[in-house]
Formats: C-alpha cells, structure tokens, sequence
C-alpha cells in the first residue's frame, strides 16, 4: 500500500518517500452509487486523465444526493446502531481497487448532517450521532480503511460556529491520532471557513472550500494565502473550489473548465502547491438521468455521470499536476502585488527559484520584479500545449507581452 507522509523539509506531500501533488477527484458517493462495472471504468479513466486520488464520503451526503431504489446504504434500515457489514466490506473493496489504479482515497469520516450543533443537524436531526454512535464509527471507519494508508478528513462542510460541534469533531481528530496514527488528518470545512487554531495541532496539512457560488473566484487565492501566513505550516490543499458544471448564482450560470482552471491555479500560485480537488457536478453524485436530486435549489439538476466524466475540466487539471510537479511549484507566495496596473486578474507566484504568471486574459502585464536571468516556459491552458511567451525587461521590471490566443496561459520562470 502506499504510504503518504510530509516532507520534513518542506510543506508538500512524500508517496513512499518521493514528492508528490495529490490531485483528486471529488466522487463523494461513492460508496452508495456506482455498480462495480462503473466503478472500475471510472477508475480506468481518471487514471489516464492523470489523477492521483479520490475524495470519498464514507457516509451519504443526505441533504445533496442523488438517489434511486436499491442503492447500497451503511445503516441497516435506516437504524443507526446497526451499521451493515456488507456496506464497509464494499467500501473496504473499492478503496482497494482505487489503490491498484494509483487512486488514493481520501475518506470524510463525518459531515455535518451527523454531528451535533451543525447546519447540516439541523437539516437532518434524526441523523445525529450521540457520542458513544460517533466513537463506534470512527472505530470502524479505523479498522476498515486505515491499513490501506488512506486519508482522513474528519470534517465535512462544518463552520465550526458551534461549541457542540467543535468539541466533536475535537473527539473524532483525537481518536483518528490515537489509533491510526499513520495516517494523515485534515478536516473539509465549510466554505470560506478556517478551522479553529486549537484544532491546528491535531490536523497534518490545511484543506479548504472556496466554494461555487458568489466570490468562487476570489477565495481561492486569497484563502490559500490566509492560511499560509498561519503560524504553524502544513501543506495546504484547495479541497474543493468549483465543481465543473455546478450552477451559480441561483441560475445565472455553470461553472466551466475555464471557471475551474482559474479557481485551481489561482489556488496554486498563492500557496496552496500540495493538492487539489476536482468535481463534475453528476460524478460526485453519481447521477443518473431521470433521477431526483435534492440539491436542485443550489448546484442546478446534475449532469449524468457518463457525461461528466467527459468535462475538459479532468484533463486540465490533469496538466496542472504535471506542471506543478515538474516546476516544483508547491510552496510559491501569493505577490500579485508586483502585477502593476492590471486590470485582468492576473496572478503572480513566487518562490526562491520559481515563479509563475497566471493570465486569466490576453494581455500584456508588468511585474515590478527583474527575472532578467530566469528562463521561461509557457502554457496555453485553453489549448494545453506549450507555447512561447515574449518577455522583455525593463528598468528592473519583467514584461510579458500580450499573448496571440484567446485563452487564459501560465507563464513559468526558473533559474
């Protein structure tokens, strides 16, 4: 199995021993949804696409799912003292078939429909664990998964504004420490929402949510760059920032694979370099057409899951994880301070000896910074193929000229 660590040198994450940026794929239902035969064609497919890792919910999402009769639940009769064996053998035999394909799951214990104090209780009440309940499944949760190497959220979409669920989700970090300590913590929290700093010592890298609604293009940066300042470092993860093809804006609109490439290299540039989620609205949910699903009111009817694992978004941050893996762009230090009189958005990382421009648009940007002896790369993101940046130098300054496509493009700089 392997074996996921930190790099005690720097915040990114070690598989046996070698450097690695964890891109995962956002499939939380996994464990009640597709047939095996989907299952395996999945795994096939988000291989190819360059994936590394999977974010799965051991227990359904019961406010935001899609459902059908027959599907595989892990309470029998819906009663939450009898947990189905069956169930956790499943889920146990999947994570091992994710593993064989290179897929390392990253397993949410609890969200928040099942801890005390949370909005999602407060939706679903009869679905409160007690605590007794909550440390008999974190048990199983342990003797199920943790000797694959999987990892553990302990969280899922909480806001941490409630004593009730802060101590909780206190007691569920404690118990995955005490017996599994092999395996790395962190908690999904809800969106724009850090964790409380006592919980900080307790975790092994930051995750955050930068959402998909109002501001989804904004937090991504600014998020990772909060939590990069905070005084104990991890390596940071931006778990979920837009889904592919979720809806906004009570309608207005869909994310799209231009949507999501902003909100993960933003993400990137401005220190979130360890990891990455992607979602498909209608793969995390494994929809099926014709089917209800009772999160219609935000994220829009989803998409069947055979069409969303079409998205171009998968191969685009397929690309991203190589690009940052092969420049090393893991621990760069949001300065978009330096982008002088830019009006496009543009994004500017920088590290010791690496640095990157995001363009979100065709225009030509100033950075008040002298990269004269660095070398340059270029990507055009839309087309993804490399492509040539012309780069002048100024007076102290580095200037990118315009590019000669209508897309958004990253330049790199090394020395």
């Amino acid at each position: 199995m392997p074996r996921v660590t930190i790099d005690p040198r720097t915040p990114r994450f070690l598989v046996d021993g070698e450097p690695a940026f964890l891109l995962a794929d956002t499939i939380w239902g996994a464990f009640t949804r597709p047939t095996r035969d989907e299952w395996r064609s999945y795994l096939r497919l988000r291989r190819r696409q360059g994936f590394n890792a999977l974010n799965i919910n051991v227990l359904p999402i019961p406010h935001d799912r899609s459902a059908s009769a027959g599907e595989r639940e892990p309470f029998l009769d819906g009663d939450l003292d009898r947990p189905d064996p069956a169930y956790y053998a499943e889920a146990r035999s999947m994570c091992e078939e994710a593993i064989e394909h290179g897929l390392l799951p990253i397993l949410v214990v609890l969200w928040c429909n099942y801890v005390p104090g949370t909005w999602g209780a407060d939706l679903t009440p009869e679905l409160v664990l007690t605590e007794e309940q909550t440390d008999e499944h974190v048990d199983r949760v342990i003797a199920t998964f943790a000797d694959l190497g999987v990892l553990f959220a302990a969280s899922g979409d909480e806001n941490f504004t409630d004593p009730r669920s802060v101590e909780r989700y206190e007691r569920v970090l404690h118990r995955l420490r005490d017996k599994a300590p092999d395996n790395l913590r962190t908690l999904h929290p809800g969106v724009f929402v850090t964790q409380p700093p006592h919980l900080t010592e307790l975790i092994d890298f930051y995750a955050y949510q930068a959402g998909h609604d109002d501001e989804w293009d904004t937090q991504p940066a600014l998020q990772a760059a909060a939590l990069r300042e905070l005084p104990v470092r991890h390596p940071i993860v931006s778990m979920e920032p837009c889904y592919e093809g979720h809806g906004y804006g009570k309608g207005a609109g869909r994310h799209t694979a231009y949507d999501v490439r902003l909100a993960s290299w933003t993400s990137v540039l401005s220190g979130s370099g360890a990891g990455l989620g992607y979602g498909a609205h209608g793969v995390w949910s494994w929809h099926r057409a014709g089917e209800p699903f009772n999160g219609e009111h935000f994220s829009g009817t989803p998409f069947p899951a055979d069409v969303a694992l079409r998205f171009d978004g998968a191969w685009d941050v397929g690309l991203l994880r190589r690009i940052v893996e092969s420049h090393d762009l893991h621990d760069l230090v949001s300065r978009t301070d330096l982008v002088l009189a830019d009006r496009s958005g543009a994004h500017f990382g920088l590290g010791a000896d690496r640095a990157a421009l995001y363009l979100p648009h065709p225009f030509a940007v100033t950075l008040d910074v002298d990269l004269r002896d660095w070398a340059v790369t270029c990507w055009n993101l839309g087309a993804r193929n490399e492509d040539r940046a012309v780069v002048r130098h100024e007076n102290g300054r580095t200037v990118v000229e315009q590019p000669e496509y209508l897309s958004d493009s990253l330049i790199l700089f090394s020395r």
